[in-house]
């Protein structure tokens, strides 16, 4: 408020000394976004501060950053600065300095990451408010959002009928699975055909075997505690980690989803799952630091020192491919296997979108940079791909050839930029990519609970209690670093204390309110 009342006095300063000095003009007409002097017809120059989730910063930043400000400041008048933060940083940076009031003008968000809990406290401008302080941001500034995307999306995305995020238009359907290391698997005779054969731990067992027989000194199953053969929705309630509180995944045969909200630690499923990890761990079949959150599966996998490893797929072997692409390894050849049946999620429809804090000066001219990575192919790749010429060059079939990985490496990826449909793919990519991850979910199923988010504010203290409890821990059972026969019961006692089945009760009530009102 201090700040917003200084600026205002700042402004009244001013306009008295123009006032004084300049006899009166017509007033300009207002451009529209799509105008390129837009945003540089006032003559002054903003620069947005915009925070991005990814692998962590990069000395090409500089470069990136001057190439792509020379080519939006005449269409926006503005410029960028990026911020990126690290996946294990991200809640103690970014997060932690958006609840600080630090400088920020664009930031990632997901339904996955902070976003309800970020917009119910208010941390958010809501972004199609006609009576908001800055307008209808969206319909003002974000004309070609609003008509790129799927009307599913901004409605997906809503909290209570408002937009707090715009979602990148992307796949909307990402079943869990995993993806292979081909030379891992050729060394231990694993098959295309052995891939699709894999079904259960149980059937993936005697590989990781093999494969430690092959490399004893790597570990075949990497993991970070993501879980393997998920059969929880993931991100059912926005703040509580679906290891703790989901419920089932798969509709049973006649397609009918059991709606049962679960204290997922306690169920049979849990003690079998730990149990198997544990004993991965202790067969040296996961590495011995994988329940600490200073590991990172990333710098593995890059290295090809592995096997198998869980990951959220798109299909088409496209996610394997982008993580090759971003391993700077030219060796690396991974395929996938699935894991799920396809099925929506509303985790997944808002699974990568970009809010303007509250905080910002400049949400206009956010809200018009966000919009040109909706409709600029040339920003978009330059944000993808880096510097033409130096990090990457055009093919003559559109494809890019990347010259340099140190750019696309860094950043989050193709998935948390704009629309996918304007990008351009890698050589290494079918030149259909974009246009298979908007089709691949044309035959997928609605889970019963797509759209309901959940708001902590009722059992905030609960849930603050609860989180310094699974801390750690979580990651440390699903990983094997502890033994689950101590340290289960333990936890399952822990989290009771701390306020869990509060927790749970109020889930269930949001939800059943939920339902009645879908209902209607």
């Amino acid at each position: 408020m201090l700040r917003k009342f200084v600026s205002l006095i700042l402004l009244i300063t001013m306009l008295a000394v123009v006032v004084a000095g300049c006899a009166p003009t017509a007033a300009p007409t207002q451009p529209s976004a799509n105008e390129g002097s837009a945003g540089a017809s006032s003559g002054d120059v903003v620069t947005l501060d915009y925070y991005w989730i990814g692998n962590g910063d990069t000395d090409q930043r500089s470069q990136v950053e001057a190439a792509i400000n020379e080519y939006v400041e005449p269409l926006i008048g503005a410029n960028v600065v990026f911020h990126i933060i690290g996946w294990g940083d991200w809640e103690t940076r970014a997060v932690t300095g958006l609840q600080a009031g630090e400088k920020m003008d664009i930031f990632f968000t997901a339904d996955w990451r902070n976003y309800m809990q970020l917009a119910t406290q208010g941390l958010f401008l809501p972004l199609n408010d006609d009576a908001g302080e800055y307008g209808n941001l969206l319909e003002q500034y974000g004309q070609d959002i609003l008509s790129g995307l799927n009307p599913a999306f901004i409605t997906g995305t809503q909290v209570d009928g408002v937009n707090y995020a715009v979602p990148t238009n992307k796949e909307l359907t990402v079943p869990e699975g995993f993806v292979y290391n081909v030379a891992a698997a050729e060394e231990i005779g694993f098959t295309e055909e052995d891939a699709a054969n894999i079904k259960s731990l149980q059937d993936l067992e005697p590989w990781l075997e093999k494969a430690k027989a092959a490399r004893p000194d790597e570990y075949p199953f990497l993991t970070d505690g993501r879980i393997a053969f998920q059969p929880w929705v993931p991100g059912f309630a926005a703040g509580i980690s679906d290891s703790l509180l989901s419920m089932k995944f798969a509709p049973d045969a006649n397609g009918v989803f059991d709606e049962t909200i679960v204290s997922v630690m306690e169920t049979d499923w849990a003690k079998e799952y730990t149990a198997i990890m544990r004993d991965w761990y202790t067969k040296g079949y996961i590495h011995p630091d994988a329940g600490l959150t200073t590991f990172i599966t990333g710098d593995v996998r890059n290295a090809g020192k592995f096997f198998i490893e869980p990951q959220p797929l798109k299909g088409d072997n496209i996610k394997a491919q982008e993580l090759v692409n971003a391993s700077g390894n030219p060796d690396l050849q991974l395929l996938e296997i699935y894991a799920q049946p396809k099925i929506n999620i509303t985790v997944h429809s808002g699974g990568s979108m970009l809010a303007i804090p509250v905080v910002s000066d400049h949400p206009v001219e956010a809200m018009k940079f966000i919009n040109l990575m909706h409709s600029d192919s040339k920003l978009l790749n330059m944000m993808l791909f880096g510097v033409e010429g130096t990090h990457w060059e055009l093919e003559a079939d559109g494809r890019v050839n990347i010259l340099d990985s140190s750019w696309y490496g860094a950043h989050g990826g193709a998935w948390t930029l704009g629309n996918t449909l304007l990008q351009a793919v890698s050589n290494k990519e079918d030149p259909e990519k974009n246009r298979l991850l908007i089709e691949y979910s044309n035959d997928s199923l609605d889970h019963a609970s797509l759209g309901f988010r959940f708001r902590a504010d009722p059992v905030a203290a609960e849930l603050t209690a609860v989180t310094a409890v699974a801390e750690g821990t979580t990651r440390a059972l699903m990983t094997g670093y502890v033994d689950p026969e101590v340290e289960l019961p333990k936890f399952i006692e822990n989290l009771k204390a701390a306020g869990f089945d509060t927790i749970k009760s109020e889930v269930e009530a949001q939800y059943e309110a939920w339902k009645a009102t879908k209902s209607q």
